[in-house]
């Protein structure tokens, strides 16, 4: 068996532990990881809130589309369904649960340690040489 067989087969190995130290380390993350919201749908003009005031483009937008059927309406439609989502996604408020410094450390390490070994396999030259400054002998 030559050195580039040996070479390929560290890196195929090196590629899916990586993966799998990343999958690890971001399954413990999500776990870590609190999400809650404030006020959803919470808009304001001159300090009153309107709350129902983000659904108003979605329910023109639906009149339009059934009116009249044609790109524009699909368009508002869609950009309202946007409107929301981001709504949504904005009152969102992601809380690290509280955990000791290892488990955080170990976390870190695995994530990003797997996230660095994919990365050295997935941009590796298909000589085998990582990096432009790697020295041939």
């Amino acid at each position: 068996m030559s050195d580039n067989q040996k070479k390929g087969g560290n890196d195929v190995l090196e590629f899916f532990i990586g993966l799998a130290m990343l999958c690890v380390g971001g399954y413990l993350f999500m776990q870590n990881v609190q999400v809650t919201t404030e006020h959803l749908f919470r808009f304001s003009i001159f300090g009153r809130r309107m709350d129902g005031l983000v659904f108003v483009p979605l329910i023109a937008s639906i009149i339009f589309l059934f009116y009249k059927y044609n790109i524009v309406s699909k368009i508002c439609c869609g950009l309202s369904l946007l409107l929301i989502l981001a709504n949504v996604l904005m009152n969102l408020r992601l809380t690290w649960s509280p955990t000791s410094l290892f488990a955080t450390i170990v976390i870190f390490v695995m994530t990003f340690g797997g996230l660095g070994l994919v990365l050295k396999t997935l941009f590796a030259n298909p000589d085998g040489d990582h990096g432009k400054n790697y020295k041939k002998d």
